[in-house]
């Protein structure tokens, strides 16, 4: 075994080596390839490709978004990570990365994540339950890998499956009503004007998310790029905008059809956000309760709430809406200086 590790970037004339991995350690009919391989170049600081002898068998990249921080310090990030089932691989590539962080004074470094909570990141803890549209899919050694190179979980995320789909709680409509009277409108997000509509989302998730665990903004042009690219997918009766008497946003739901499921329907509630005001409160619930109305009219006999991170905010609304355990997710970490 002669193991070497050689760096390239998009562009290198070997790149196409690192994009390729995935079909040397999958097998052809895997799931992994219902998702395309996406390699954001935002923050990309370098890419390795790991080689036994003449043999291609694990990648890995360096993300440095100047804006992530943990525990007080800036974070590098390791993504795009695929590697044989080989524990000697693994520990050779990770240590290789540790050790450019530590040249380039990183403290800290936080995987998998593809540059930015906006990207691909964490890894799935199980595969006991079918994949679902959006889902990331990969090897469960992974997980393994990390924990025996010194990373440790940092996050614990999870995806609810609501199978017994209730409607209008008492306590929903009393603040319904209660919302109503204060201007509060719920409509579909307008596919006429998708990128008008979207530029109203991404100003609004400034404000929204700017508390999420590891958030970091990214651009309005990557925002965009990366909604407009969603379009085809929506059904507007199910992604809904909540206004207030002004016109100003105050919350919305996007969820999308599971795509994979040919058994049945199911809606995923990909992402929910309201204003952080006092007076919004039970916001979220309303909302949901009208898509869940919708849902039902539809056909749809269960819904998933997709990648909840363990103690935010979504947990409460999840748990409302009868929502079981389906998947775990974990995202590591390791102090490096």
């Amino acid at each position: 075994m002669m193991i070497t590790i050689t760096e390239t970037d998009p562009g290198h004339a070997d790149f196409h080596l690192f994009t390729e991995l995935p079909k040397r350690i999958y097998p052809a009919d895997s799931l992994r390839f219902k998702t395309q391989d996406s390699i954001p170049t935002d923050f990309l600081r370098a890419c390795y490709l790991l080689k036994d002898g003449e043999n291609v068998v694990a990648r890995a990249s360096i993300y440095d978004n100047p804006l992530l921080q943990y525990e007080g310090d800036h974070a590098f990030l390791i993504g795009n990570y695929e590697c044989a089932d080989r524990g000697e691989y693994a520990t050779a590539l990770l240590a290789h990365v540790v050790s450019r962080v530590k040249t380039w004074g990183g403290k800290y470094l936080i995987g998998p994540m593809n540059g930015s909570t906006w990207e691909s990141y964490r890894f799935l803890a199980d595969h006991d339950n079918p994949l679902f549209f959006t889902e990331p899919y990969h090897h469960l050694y992974y997980n393994k890998q990390f924990a025996q190179a010194g990373f440790e979980t940092i996050a614990h995320y999870y995806s609810n499956i609501d199978r017994g789909i209730v409607l209008d709680a008492p306590e929903i409509l009393v603040r319904e009503r209660e919302l109503q009277a204060l201007g509060v409108t719920i409509r579909p997000i307008d596919l006429a004007n998708f990128e008008a509509e979207i530029v109203r989302v991404y100003d609004f998730n400034l404000l929204a998310f700017k508390t999420n665990f590891l958030y970091t903004p990214i651009s309005r042009e990557a925002f965009m790029k990366k909604y407009m690219q969603t379009k085809a997918y929506i059904n507007p009766e199910l992604t809904l905008l909540a206004e207030d008497a002004e016109g100003n946003l105050v919350g919305y739901f996007f969820c999308i059809h599971d795509f994979y499921n040919t058994e049945s329907k199911c809606l995923i509630v990909k992402t929910l956000a309201r204003h952080p005001g006092a007076e919004w409160r039970g916001l979220g619930h309303v909302v949901g309760n009208v898509i869940y109305r919708k849902a039902v009219e539809l056909g749809y006999t269960s819904a998933i709430h997709s990648f909840i991170y363990e103690q935010g905010t979504s947990t409460k609304l999840s748990t409302h809406f009868s929502g079981s355990h389906y998947r775990d997710y974990l995202l590591y970490g390791k102090r490096i200086a």
